[in-house]
């Protein structure tokens, strides 16, 4: 398993589901980045940029299948993302969920 002393200082509320230690950083990258971009703090963001760097975190962002809009919105805007690029701009759910958001 791949761990990092940088996982170790992302928030803990990130973690409610999974232990800390059962993450690893290359295996489970997207699902970090989600975590972090969605439930993350700014501290969160930064460690997650030394982690990965800002071309490791926009591969991940091009490849999710889905990201909450103001996640998205953001990601697109600081690491200069054409929203058009990313999956889960192109792949939409066939059916509108219960919030309009």
């Amino acid at each position: 398993m791949a761990s990092s002393p940088l996982i170790a200082g992302l928030s803990g509320h990130l973690f409610w589901d999974t232990p800390v230690e059962n993450v690893d950083v290359e295996r489970h990258r997207r699902w970090l980045v989600n975590r972090v971009l969605e439930k993350g703090t700014w501290q969160d963001w930064n460690r997650l940029l030394q982690l990965y760097g800002k071309e490791g975190v926009r591969d991940a962002v091009k490849s999710m299948r889905s990201l909450e809009k103001k996640a998205f919105r953001f990601a697109c805007a600081v690491l200069d993302i054409e929203p058009s690029d990313c999956r889960c701009f192109t792949n939409t759910r066939s059916r509108a969920g219960h919030w309009n958001c």
